[in-house]
């Protein structure tokens, strides 16, 4: 659940945050509120879906900045404490120079990415060869995409409930007619969500099959 609440607190933090606000007291939210609340959800569309724009086969440096290591001050971004660059198209190299400490914690966050990748450990410096780009390779990937999303999907529809049970408790000191505005905005926001993430899908999976 930690990690799906994470990627969709990625796809739309105005999203999140709105459905965060819907949790307290009804009777805080004043008609402006609302409105407000709508206005923030039509910018933060702007947002791509984050859990599925790095499972590609281009662009191989980038993918690794998601990987998240477990450190001493808790989870951080692999390109947060190590440096990422390309040797060539088949090899990526991590500079841990700066943070030797992490390199164990780094190359265990690499090999169980659900990427396929097996990194090396040479020092402080981590050699990640990439995969030969298969079919196989690339079903995969759409595989991951699709749980990715489905997790993000699993973390909507449990924030979206509790919000609503939260609301269902305000009844008695809120007006009917705020509680189904609230409501509608709730479950239009989060069915716009859902679609977007489809549509990303789709695109990804477009991209890595053809």
């Amino acid at each position: 659940m930690a990690l799906g609440i994470k990627c969709f607190r990625l796809v739309h933090p105005a999203f999140y945050s709105s459905l965060a606000a819907f949790t307290r007291s009804a009777s805080e939210i004043t008609m402006k509120t609302v409105a407000r609340r709508q206005n923030d959800h039509m910018q933060c569309m702007v947002y791509s879906a984050v859990p599925i724009r790095h499972f590609a086969t281009k662009k191989a440096k980038g993918s690794l900045d998601h990987i998240t290591v477990a450190t001493d001050d808790g989870r951080l971004a692999l390109n947060q404490i190590g440096q990422i660059s390309m040797k060539s198209p088949q090899l990526i190299l991590v500079n841990m120079a700066s943070f030797p400490e992490c390199t164990a914690a780094a190359i265990k966050a690499i090999r169980e990415s659900g990427m396929n990748l097996n990194p090396e450990m040479e020092g402080t410096l981590i050699r990640v060869p990439i995969p030969k780009v298969t079919r196989e390779h690339r079903e995969m990937l759409v595989k991951l995409a699709k749980q990715s999303t489905n997790k993000a999907k699993d973390s909507l529809r449990k924030v979206r409930t509790n919000a609503m049970n939260k609301l269902k408790k305000s009844k008695d000191k809120t007006s009917e007619d705020t509680i189904r505005l609230i409501e509608k905005q709730i479950s239009q926001m989060a069915e716009d969500i859902v679609e977007e993430l489809d549509r990303h899908l789709a695109v990804k999976t477009k991209e890595l099959l053809g």
